[in-house]
């Protein structure tokens, strides 16, 4: 569809809904908010879990030109829980499901020149629309918090294209499909299809249609395409792919584009295949959630939290635990080839017959919208940790099947000897022994079959050891190596088609499921996206070649434990040299117990100083291939030197709402960071941007992290962060922003 402007600015929101909000009222009463925004903004722990349960009102007027012979459609692509639609007092309709976009025709209650919008959001987190019903592992929020976007159409108008296509080798034939809204009478159109890579043309294909009243899908004639380069993980090679419905003139009546790629995936019982190679899947589950505002963040943060997985920790895989997430994260997955395992929505619970309608409803707005990314590789049609309902899940699998057969299914289980509907068998594998060192059921004592299946380990570890940001080196330390055996037993068997580890980064949650603060510390990263120890074993797994890794899970210290030693260091150096104090220096080489790692931790064990003699600090060097390539020293007298500040970005867009992540890390004279200092800092900010947030923010595990959004008043100019600590060695710092105009409607 052709987009005619962002809605996305200019709201304004009251807390309630008043039947005399639909037809008018005094509108000014109510906040100015932009979207993607938050019912209500909570404090970082120790909140009541129903303090976003409402019901509330968004209102918005609009321009409109003449609309003799257009469509006026309106597209809301996240509201979290459910609304009803009114424009200018007229209802247009209502939607259930916190993640599934909706589009309305709003063409009969419309007017040229002035119109006014109003939504009826409800945010509690009602029983009839998943993943609701009983206790959930994450926070529901509430709010208008993806795009918001107005079409105005000809009379016949894509409403998605499903660029279909089959691939012998790297040979592709296209099949698209397209599925068109159209009003007035039957008629005959040219439907032009066409592929781009990196600008130039590749294929084009015309096709004469036949275009019916009503809403309809029309599979177009298959065209060869010839030779294509894959997308792979490796080299995510992208397409842009058009579909143009002409008259006979040769006059555009609607334009649909979008990128698409090529790959084929193939499951076996020995392993996933994509493009016929077997591909070990390692990722990480990923909530979409964020500190004090949930999920109301826009496209530089989702984007981040992809560049993160991938960059950062080199993981080929994320599940979007548990419900369909942002376009701008699944874009930004195409681009850097990390693959996704996306689910409909759910936690635990089946309910009625109206709550089943929504499953439905979720699962045709997963397949058909997200059709198109080539990331996506598994779609999840099990609601997760249900137990077993074959009526449902067999309905669910026939269904998206019968919109996508070109990729595997799977669903998530928390029990043993499930029934097998899908084409993957996902467990969540918590078990170990005491001590952690004996992880993983066998593919057949989690299946409970001795056939053997494609076998996925959906979850593991995050949830038998949760870790705080400030807990003990020694819990942080065997957090990573539980990460390390987990893995390596992954990787040293083909029953396992891969594992995915529980969980990036730490939520908000329900009281049943949290350290009674509402924080769930299951995650690799913090709630900020600040690395514990755990993340650097992932991403100590990458090639040094783009960039080496040296992180002791040690404050290098004789500390509290008075011995040093032993300690893992997560590195993916050949070998390092290690020097404790006055002790001798020492060469440690990778462990041999984590078998299948590219590169396993190294075990620091010796230490020739006694206790009781003074400590004179410490030195670790990382070597690749005979070449020293990452040093850390360490103080015989460690003190706080510096606090680094780290913006994400220094140029935002100010037409629209942009945020950027800020992280503050408290440093000793050798640049370590001081994992047990607790200082605040104070945040205040001047220029055309707000803290998202308090304005005094606590470290934890040494860091202390935020992020900032522009005003979106559509003013270019600088903008400034200024940061203070009540320690007077500590100069305050101001970081500049600089704010651009992305030249997007709004």
């Amino acid at each position: 569809m052709q987009k005619y402007c962002n809605l996305n600015l200019g709201w304004r929101f009251k807390e309630g809904f008043k039947e005399e909000y639909i037809t008018g009222g005094n509108d000014e009463e109510g906040r100015l908010v932009n979207v993607p925004h938050t019912v209500k903004e909570i404090p970082y722990d120790c909140f009541d879990q129903t303090m976003t349960c409402m019901v509330s009102t968004y209102i918005r007027s609009f321009r409109l030109p003449d609309m003799e012979g257009k469509r006026a459609l309106v597209s809301f692509e996240g509201v979290s829980a459910c609304y009803d639609l009114y424009i200018n007092g007229h209802k247009a309709g209502s939607h259930k499901g916190a993640y599934s976009m909706a589009l309305f025709d709003i063409t009969e209650y419309v007017t040229a020149g002035g119109n006014r919008m109003v939504l009826c959001v409800d945010s509690h987190e009602r029983s009839d629309i998943p993943p609701n019903g009983s206790t959930v592992d994450f926070l529901i929020y509430g709010g208008i918090y993806r795009d918001v976007t107005l079409y105005i159409q000809e009379g016949t108008y894509v409403k998605q294209a499903l660029f279909r296509y089959s691939l012998d080798h790297e040979t592709a034939v296209m099949e698209p499909e397209l599925l068109i809204g159209s009003h007035g009478p039957k008629r005959e159109l040219w439907a032009v299809t066409s592929l781009q890579k990196d600008g130039a043309p590749v294929w084009e294909n015309r096709q004469k249609i036949q275009v019916s009243p009503g809403t309809g899908s029309i599979s177009l004639e298959p065209g060869h395409v010839g030779q294509v380069a894959l997308w792979q993980p490796e080299d995510p090679q992208l397409y842009q792919a058009s579909v143009e419905l002409q008259d006979e003139d040769g006059r555009c009546v609607d334009r649909y584009q979008t990128r698409i790629g090529f790959r084929t995936i193939r499951v076996e019982p020995d392993g996933f295949y994509l493009n016929g190679k077997r591909t070990k899947l390692i990722g990480l589950n990923r909530h979409q959630s964020y500190p004090y505002v949930g999920y109301a963040m826009g496209r530089r943060a989702q984007e981040k939290d992809a560049l993160l997985l991938k960059e950062f920790m080199g993981l080929n895989m994320v599940r979007c635990s548990h419900y369909m997430q942002s376009r701008y994260f699944l874009d930004k997955c195409d681009e850097l080839g990390l693959m996704v395992f996306e689910e409909i929505p759910g936690w635990g619970y089946i309910g009625d017959e109206e709550f089943k309608k929504i499953v439905f409803q979720d699962l045709e707005n997963m397949v058909l919208g997200h059709f198109n990314h080539p990331g996506i590789v598994i779609w999840g049609t099990r609601l997760n940790e249900t137990t077993d309902h074959d009526g449902l899940y067999q309905e669910t699998n026939r269904r998206c099947k019968a919109m996508d057969s070109s990729r595997p299914t799977t669903g998530v289980r928390w029990e043993t000897g499930s029934h097998l509907i899908e084409d993957i068998y996902s467990y969540n594998d918590y078990s170990e022994d005491d001590k952690g060192e004996h992880m993983l059921l066998t593919a057949h004592q989690a299946t409970g079959s001795t056939k053997r299946m494609p076998y996925l380990v959906s979850e593991h570890t995050g949830a038998v050891l949760p870790t705080k940001p400030v807990d003990s080196e020694e819990r942080q330390e065997e957090f990573a190596i539980r990460h390390a055996r987990a893995m390596s037993k992954i990787m040293t068997s083909d029953q396992y088609l891969g594992g995915l580890g529980w969980c990036m980064f730490d939520y908000n949650t329900h009281n049943d499921h949290n350290s009674v603060n509402k924080v769930c510390y299951h995650g690799v990263l913090d709630m900020f996206r600040v690395p514990k120890w755990a993340a650097y074993l992932y991403a100590s797994q990458k090639s040094p070649d783009k960039g080496a890794v040296l992180v002791p899970c040690s404050m290098v210290g004789r500390g509290e434990r008075c011995e040093p030693v032993p300690f893992y260091v997560l590195t993916n150096c050949d070998y390092i040299e290690v020097t404790l104090s006055n002790d001798i220096t020492r060469t440690y080489y990778p462990s041999i117990k984590f078998p299948g790692l590219a590169h396993p931790p190294v075990l620091v064990t010796e230490n020739g100083e006694f206790w009781q003699h003074r400590w004179t600090g410490a030195r670790i060097v990382g070597y690749v291939g005979g070449q020293a390539v990452a040093e850390k020293r360490y103080s015989d007298n460690p003190r706080l030197s510096q606090l680094l500040v780290q913006p994400d970005d220094t140029v935002l867009y100010n037409d629209q709402v942009d945020e950027t992540r800020v992280v503050c890390t408290f440093m000793d004279e050798f640049g370590n960071r001081l994992y047990h200092h607790m200082e605040a800092v104070s945040v205040s900010v001047s220029g055309d941007i707000e803290l998202i947030g308090p304005s005094l923010i606590p470290s934890m595990g040494g860091c202390a992290a935020f992020w900032v959004r522009t005003c979106a008043s559509g003013t270019r100019g600088t903008a400034g962060i200024h940061i203070h600590t009540s320690r007077p060695e500590i100069d305050g710092q101001t970081v500049t922003i600089r704010l651009e105009l992305s030249g997007q409607e709004g």
